[in-house]
């Protein structure tokens, strides 16, 4: 009975080992598949063999490919898998009212320093001979310098009032000393169990309680810190956004679309907004340690 390509069609040798048409191998006969028996029958079989029953005429053994138990085995595992997937949970409204204080305030701390720097720019006009022989010149800077300068008071009065809305130590932090603290009693009641200043069932219970109370409080840990590396991943898709457009206005300037000018302006907002985007994941890294 002649041969053909299974891929292309085209009559083969029976010597052949690879189609000269395609390029491609020749199928030989495939194996059949290995069979193995449903667990549920092997279960029946090995009872049925302790009792000293005949097995083979009770049990129709059912065949099954390996493949296909291989097929089921992989998912049952990935069933398995995803219920033990952590659903990330939303942080607590206090928690989060807290982290943006603490980034309100090193964002303060930022507006106050980029102030400073404005001011000792708009200083050196001081110097400028202009400034006393033109009263309008004059007149401006004064302006200027004085209006810096309320500003930068204004945010000092401001962080004054968030530093005190600020619980400190931050919660992950309160909630690190507790686990230590009960590492500690864990330790300590083992030692004076040893020391036999305690009995065996006030030991037992107090264990089970520090223990308890820890696996809580790491659990808690677990959770806050999870949301906030959310935030922070969040943040930096954020920056890299920043960064594409900080690129683009760069690109425009180099093929003549905007003027220099334009260019500087634009590009300074953008390092503004790096900048207090810096802020806000430095402030949640720290927060998270």
């Amino acid at each position: 009975m002649p041969k053909y390509c299974v891929y292309c069609g085209n009559p083969l040798k029976s010597t052949d080992k690879f189609c000269i048409i395609c390029g491609k191998p020749v199928l030989r006969d495939v194996q059949k598949p290995k069979i193995v028996q449903k667990p549920k029958d092997l279960i029946k079989e090995k009872v049925r063999e302790i009792k000293g029953e005949d097995v083979s005429s009770k049990i129709e053994i059912e065949e099954y490919p390996v493949e296909e138990v291989e097929i089921e085995e992989k998912v049952e595992k990935k069933k398995k898998a995803i219920k033990e997937v952590k659903v990330e949970k939303p942080l607590p409204f206090e928690v989060k009212e807290q982290m943006i204080l603490y980034i309100e305030y090193n964002d303060m701390q930022l507006n106050k320093k980029l102030l400073v720097e404005k001011l000792k720019e708009i200083q050196k006009s001081l110097e400028d001979p202009r400034y006393d022989v033109d009263q309008e010149f004059k007149k401006s800077i004064n302006v200027k310098i004085e209006a810096i300068r309320t500003l930068i008071n204004e945010l000092k009065q401001n962080e004054i009032e968030v530093k005190q809305k600020m619980v400190e130590p931050f919660i992950v932090q309160r909630i690190k000393d507790d686990i230590d603290k009960r590492i500690f009693q864990l330790k300590n009641l083992t030692k004076e169990f040893k020391l036999h200043k305690i009995n065996k069932e006030t030991f037992e219970s107090l264990r089970e309680k520090y223990k308890q109370e820890k696996i809580d409080f790491e659990n808690e840990r677990e959770d806050l810190i999870s949301g906030m590396k959310l935030w922070i991943k969040e943040l930096n898709i954020e920056k890299s956004d920043i960064k594409a457009e900080k690129n683009l206005n760069k690109g425009r300037f180099s093929a003549k679309e905007i003027e220099e000018e334009d260019y500087k302006e634009k590009d300074k907002e953008f390092e503004v907004k790096l900048k207090k985007i810096d802020v806000k994941i430095t402030t949640l890294e720290n927060l998270i340690k």
